[in-house]
């Protein structure tokens, strides 16, 4: 497999879209596609610059949320599989704001989550234990409606958020109006 023919899998393995790396390299889609497609122009600086992207994918909030299901037909298991990555990737966005945040707390790779949420791997029990105990409504994440207490813990948790937000900026004012 030579260097492009690498890019291209791993574009496709992680589920990366053409339009974000092309937007993350500051070129039209167009452009990339052709790079990628004809060996003359694709060089080891794009190598590298590609790379680098896709290894910054990882630890980026790449969120496309769109509206979901929220009653999935239980007996699709296509439709029930891409809700669960697609609510992966909604909890990662409430709770922990990146995708690198959650599997830091979950204690796996980003690597690992971000097979869950492409759908080429599905969370067993232990897995779906770990999202349990970092506060994620399992029947929630397995395609049920959200409960409202999980509503009611995401508004505290963000609330809590903001307030320690303004209590650091009011510590960081404190320490240097003393300073003077």
């Amino acid at each position: 497999m030579n260097k492009r023919e690498e890019i291209k899998h791993r574009l496709y393995s992680l589920g990366i879209s053409l339009q974000w790396l092309a937007d993350k390299l500051q070129l039209k889609a167009q452009q990339l596609s052709y790079l990628l497609e004809n060996d003359s122009t694709f060089d080891d600086e794009l190598y590298t610059a590609i790379n680098n992207a896709i290894e910054s994918y990882q630890f980026e909030l790449s969120f496309n949320i769109e509206s979901t299901d929220d009653n999935p037909n239980l007996f699709d298991e296509e439709k029930l599989k891409n809700g669960i990555g697609e609510r992966i990737r909604i909890f990662a966005k409430r709770k922990y704001n990146t995708l690198k945040g959650l599997a830091v707390a979950l204690d796996i790779s980003p690597q690992q989550l971000q097979q869950y949420i492409t759908n080429n791997r599905e969370p067993g029990s232990k897995i779906l234990i770990k999202f349990m105990k970092v506060g994620c409504d399992i029947n929630w994440l397995l395609g049920s409606a959200e409960s409202i207490e999980s509503y009611r813990i995401y508004k505290l948790e963000s609330e809590l958020r903001e307030l320690q937000s303004k209590l650091s900026k009011i510590s960081h004012i404190i320490s240097t109006t003393s300073k003077h």
